[in-house]
C-alpha cells in the first residue's frame, strides 16, 4: 500500500469548474497552492472564441508558472446537439440522437473529428463525451436525445467512431454515463434514479457498450445512479461494488475512470461535502470532479490528503492520461479555427424525420394570402441541456424567411385561449419540446388537432416520443435538437426544399417502431460524385499502411479494362462501401476473359451489416457474365495483385464464399538504388553470352509482342498496353544475336506516361515521389540459368537509377531469393485467389 498525502499529487486527481470568463482567485489557488490537474468549462466560462482562448491560455500559464510537470486537462460538455458548452464560439453539429437517425457511424465520425479541431482551437483538451447510454426508457429526462438510440449494439458502434473521430484530432474522451444511465425517469441533477435490474439484465443491454468501447476509450465516467439489485447502498459513483467490482474487476477495465459531478443533487443532498470526494477515491474512481463551489473544491482536496488514502495507481493513471494527449508545446501552440458549417449543412439536412404525414399536408405550398399559425411550447430550462432563451425564435425566423403572413404564440401551462387564432389560420405548425412529461402541452395539441385537422403539423423538437401523448396526430416529424440549424432544416423539409433521408432510432411505444431496413443504397460508382467519398474510405482503412492519394486512386479506376465500379451509400451521404473490378482480355485469338475483382473496402464501422455482401454479390454478377475465369486482385493497373496479408484485409470473407485461396505468398519487392552499381560478375556475364540489352523501336513492337505470346502470354496485354500509351522507352529487352531472348518493363513516375498504374504508392512515406520499378521480368524457357535474368535486374536498376529513382520496386514476385541476390527486400505480401466457373 502506498499512502498519497502531497498536495501535488492529490491536487492531480481533481476536476474542478468556478464561475465566470476569467480565471477566479479561486480557480488560480488551487492550480497555485494545491496543483489542480483539471479544469472543467462551462457555458458561464465562454462568451467569443478569442475570449475562451485567452481563458484556457491563461490558465496553462498560471499552472506552468507554478511549476506543474504537465500541463492542465481542460474539459468540456461538448456533445452537440442538446449538449453544447460551447455555444455560438464553435459550429452548431447534430447531436447523438439526429446522428443515430442517420444510422451513419461514419458521420458520427466526421462530427467528433470536427469537434476535436475546434476544442483543439479553443484550448480544450478533453470532451467529457460520447453518452453511450441506451434510451430504452421514454420518460428519461436527462438523456433521451443525448443517446444515439435503444439499440444497444448501434449505441456501440456510434460511440466507438466518435471516440475514434475525437482521438484522431488527439482530443480525450469520456464515456458516459457508467452503468448506463438510459432506463430512468429522473435527473441526477435533481434527485436520485433508481435502476431496478440485475447484472444480468445490464449485461444485455446498458454494460454492452461500454465492453465494446472500454479498450479505446480514453476514461469511463460514473454517473449516480442507484443500483439497489447490485448489493450497492450508495450511488454508482460511490460504490466499490460498481466501480471496482463491476467495472474493474468483472469487467478488466482499467484505465481511467472519472465521476460524473459530485455537486449534482443525487450525491450533494444525500452525502454532502467533503465526504463524498472522499468516498468517490474509496470506491475505486481516480479522479472527482466538483464543478461549481469553491469551498467544496478546497475542503474536498484537504479531507483526501489527510485521509492517507493509497492512490498510487490513480496518480499513475492521470499522468499517463495527459502524456498521452497534452504536453507543454502543445497546448501553447497557435491553432487555426476551423468552420464546419458545410458538414453541419449537409447533415441537419438529412436529420427531420417525418414519421406521419397520413393526410399529405407535407410539403406545404401557402399561397402569400396564407395564414400561418405558429404555437410553440415554452421550454424550461434544465442542468443537463443547453438552449437558447426562448429556443424557438430560431424557428420562427426560419418560418418567416419563407412566408411572411406568419402568427407566432409561446404557450405555456397558462397561456391564455388561442382557439380563435387556430380557427383562422390556413396551416398550424405546433412545437413540442418533451410533451409527453409536461401535460400543458399535450392540451394544445389536442385542442389544436380537434379545430385545424389535417391543416396541423406537430414539430417534436427534442425526444421524439412526445406521439405517444397525442396519436391520433396526421402529420408528425421530429428534428432531436432544438438548435437554429436543426429548426432550419425543420422549415426546409415542411416546404419541400429538402427531403430527409432519417429514421426512427428508437420505438415510440404503441405507436412507432424502429425502422430496421437497410440504411444503405448500393449505386453505380461515379467519379465526379463518389472519388472524394471512396478516397476517405480507403484512407480509413488502408491508410496508415497505404496512403493514396486521390489522383493516385482515380487513375487505377479510370484506367481499368471494361470496368464497372459500385458504391455503398449511407443515409447521411457518406461512401460506407465500394467494390471495382475490371475485365481483361487475355488473348484477342482465344478471346479468354479473366474477370477481376480489383478492390473490395467497406468502413469498419460499417461492417457485419451486409454491406460487404451487398457489394460482393453486385461486382459478380458483372463478372460472371462476362468472364471465362475469376480472380481477386488485378494484373493492371491494379491496387493489389491478391488479397493482402494484413489486419486490414479479410481472406476468410472471399474463402467462405468459394474463392480459392492460395497456400503460396507473392510478394512486392523494395530496393535501395542510392548506391547501386552493376556488378561486375554481371557485366562479364552478359558479355561472355554475347547479351545486350535495348528498349525496344515501334517498328519492332510485332517482335516483342511474338515473344510475349509464345513464352509469357498472361503478359501480353500489359505489353500491348504500354506500347499503346507510347512508353517504348519503358520496354526493355535482352537479345543474343539479335534474337530477343529476355525482357521486363520499366515505370518510373516522371518519365512513364500518367495513365500508368504500375506504381501508385508515391507517398513520401512509402518509395516517394521520385521512385520507379520493374515488371513483368521473363527470359526464354530455353535461354534460362545463363544468368540473362540477373543481367536484366541488373541493367534495369542502372536505369532507373539514371532517371533519378532511388526507392524501386518489383511487384508479383515468387522468386525472392533471385531479387534478394538484387538488393530488393520483401516490402508487402499477398495471397492469390481464383475460382471456378
Amino acid at each position: 500500500m502506498t499512502v498519497i498525502t502531497d498536495t501535488k499529487e492529490i491536487g492531480q486527481l481533481f476536476v474542478c469548474g468556478f464561475d465566470g470568463l476569467e480565471p477566479t482567485q479561486g480557480i488560480i489557488d488551487l492550480i497555485e497552492n494545491h496543483n489542480l490537474g483539471s479544469i472543467i468549462l462551462f457555458s458561464r466560462n465562454i462568451e467569443s472564441p478569442a475570449q475562451v482562448r485567452h481563458l484556457t491560455s491563461t490558465l496553462q500559464k498560471i499552472a506552468h508558472k507554478a511549476g506543474h510537470t504537465r500541463p492542465l486537462l481542460i474539459a468540456v460538455d461538448q456533445e452537440n446537439g442538446v449538449v453544447r458548452r460551447l455555444g455560438h464560439s464553435a459550429t452548431y453539429l447534430p447531436g447523438n440522437m439526429a446522428l443515430g437517425a442517420l444510422r451513419s457511424a461514419v458521420a458520427a465520425k466526421h462530427v467528433a473529428a470536427a469537434t476535436a479541431q475546434e476544442l483543439l482551437a479553443l484550448g480544450m483538451n478533453w470532451n467529457l463525451a460520447p453518452s453511450v447510454d441506451v434510451n430504452n426508457n421514454p420518460l428519461n429526462p436527462v438523456i433521451g436525445v443525448r443517446s444515439f438510440g435503444e439499440d444497444p449494439e448501434e449505441v456501440a458502434r456510434f460511440g466507438m467512431a466518435q471516440v475514434l473521430g475525437y482521438h484522431s484530432g488527439n482530443v480525450a474522451t469520456s464515456i458516459k454515463h457508467f452503468p448506463g444511465h438510459g432506463d430512468t425517469a429522473t435527473d441526477s441533477h435533481l434527485c436520485v434514479p433508481v435502476i431496478k435490474k440485475t447484472v444480468d439484465e445490464l449485461r444485455a443491454t446498458e454494460l454492452v457498450p461500454f465492453k465494446k468501447i472500454m479498450s479505446t476509450a480514453s476514461s469511463i465516467m460514473i454517473s449516480h445512479v442507484s443500483l439497489p439489485r447490485l448489493g450497492s447502498t450508495q450511488v454508482s459513483s460511490l460504490a466499490p461494488e460498481i466501480i471496482r467490482g463491476l467495472l474493474r474487476k468483472d469487467m478488466g477495465y482499467q484505465g481511467l475512470v472519472v465521476t460524473d459531478c459530485l455537486e449534482m443533487d443525487a450525491v450533494k443532498d444525500t452525502i454532502g461535502f467533503p465526504e463524498a470526494a472522499l468516498l468517490a477515491f474509496k470506491a475505486g474512481n481516480d479522479m472527482a470532479m466538483i464543478s461549481h463551489t469553491h469551498d467544496f473544491q478546497i475542503r474536498s482536496i484537504k479531507r483526501v490528503q489527510e485521509a492517507g488514502l493509497d492512490l498510487e495507481e490513480s496518480v499513475s493513471r492521470v499522468a499517463k492520461f495527459k502524456d498521452r494527449f497534452l504536453s507543454w508545446d502543445s497546448v501553447f501552440a497557435e491553432r487555426p479555427q476551423l468552420s464546419y458549417k458545410t458538414l453541419s449543412k449537409t447533415l441537419y439536412d438529412r436529420i427531420p424525420t417525418v414519421v406521419r404525414n397520413r393526410s399529405k399536408l407535407l410539403p406545404i405550398r401557402p399561397e402569400p394570402k396564407d395564414h400561418i399559425l405558429f404555437l410553440a411550447a415554452h421550454v424550461p430550462t434544465t442542468l443537463a441541456i443547453d438552449s437558447e432563451i426562448e429556443p424557438f425564435n430560431s424557428f420562427h425566423a426560419s418560418l418567416i424567411r419563407r412566408h411572411a403572413n406568419v402568427e407566432y404564440i409561446v404557450y405555456n401551462e397558462s397561456s391564455l385561449d388561442v382557439s380563435d387564432a387556430i380557427r383562422r389560420a390556413d396551416y398550424v405548425i405546433l412545437g413540442t419540446a418533451n410533451a409527453n412529461l409536461h401535460p400543458f402541452q399535450v392540451r394544445m395539441v389536442q385542442q389544436a388537432h380537434a379545430l385545424a385537422k389535417d391543416r396541423l403539423a406537430v414539430v417534436a423538437v427534442i425526444n421524439p416520443y412526445d406521439l405517444m401523448a397525442f396519436p391520433d396526430i396526421n402529420t408528425y416529424l421530429v428534428t432531436y435538437e432544438y438548435t437554429p440549424p436543426a429548426h432550419e432544416a425543420a422549415i426546409r423539409t415542411i416546404f419541400g426544399e429538402t427531403i430527409p433521408t432519417s429514421r426512427l432510432p428508437v420505438t415510440i411505444p404503441g405507436v412507432a417502431a424502429v425502422d430496421t431496413r437497410p440504411a444503405y443504397d448500393i449505386k453505380a460508382y461515379m467519379s465526379s460524385d463518389h472519388l472524394q467519398g471512396v478516397t476517405d474510405l480507403w484512407h480509413e482503412v488502408y491508410g496508415k499502411e497505404w496512403p493514396l492519394s486521390s489522383a493516385k486512386l482515380d487513375r487505377v479506376l479510370r484506367t481499368a479494362t471494361s470496368s464497372r465500379h459500385f458504391v455503398a451509400i449511407d443515409l447521411a451521404g457518406f461512401v460506407i462501401g465500394f467494390v471495382a473490378t475490371q475485365i481483361v482480355l487475355e488473348d484477342a485469338e482465344s478471346e479468354k476473359r479473366h474477370g477481376e475483382l480489383m478492390l473490395l473496402l467497406v468502413s469498419p464501422s460499417e461492417r457485419n451489416r451486409g454491406i460487404g455482401t451487398q457489394l460482393y454479390e453486385k461486382a459478380m454478377s458483372y463478372l460472371k457474365g462476362s468472364s471465362t475465369t475469376l480472380r481477386l486482385g488485378a494484373t493492371m493497373p491494379r491496387f493489389f495483385p491478391g488479397v493482402p496479408e494484413d489486419n486490414a484485409s479479410n481472406a476468410v470473407f472471399f474463402k467462405h464464399r468459394g474463392w480459392d485461396i492460395s497456400q503460396e505468398l507473392i510478394y512486392d519487392l523494395q530496393g535501395d538504388l542510392e548506391d547501386y552499381e552493376i556488378p561486375t560478375d554481371i557485366q562479364m556475364q552478359m558479355v561472355k553470352e554475347r547479351i545486350v540489352f535495348e528498349r525496344i523501336k515501334p517498328s519492332q513492337i510485332e517482335e516483342l509482342c511474338m515473344f510475349q505470346k509464345h513464352y509469357f502470354p498472361f503478359w501480353l496485354g500489359t505489353y500491348k498496353h504500354h506500347a499503346e500509351l507510347g512508353d517504348y522507352q519503358d520496354l526493355i529487352v535482352a537479345r543474343r544475336e539479335g534474337k530477343i531472348v529476355g525482357s521486363l518493363i520499366l515505370n518510373t513516375t516522371h518519365v512513364s506516361h500518367p495513365d500508368r498504374g504500375d506504381l501508385i504508392w508515391t507517398d513520401e512515406t512509402l518509395f516517394g515521389e521520385a521512385s520507379g520499378g520493374m515488371a513483368c521480368v521473363g527470359v526464354a524457357s530455353e535461354e534460362r540459368g545463363r544468368g540473362i535474368g540477373r543481367g536484366l535486374v541488373a541493367k534495369a536498376n542502372e536505369l532507373l537509377k539514371q532517371r533519378g529513382v532511388r526507392k524501386a520496386y518489383v511487384d508479383w514476385v515468387e522468386l525472392v531469393d533471385f531479387y534478394g541476390r538484387a538488393g530488393y527486400r520483401p516490402w508487402r505480401s499477398y495471397r492469390t485467389a481464383t475460382m471456378r466457373m
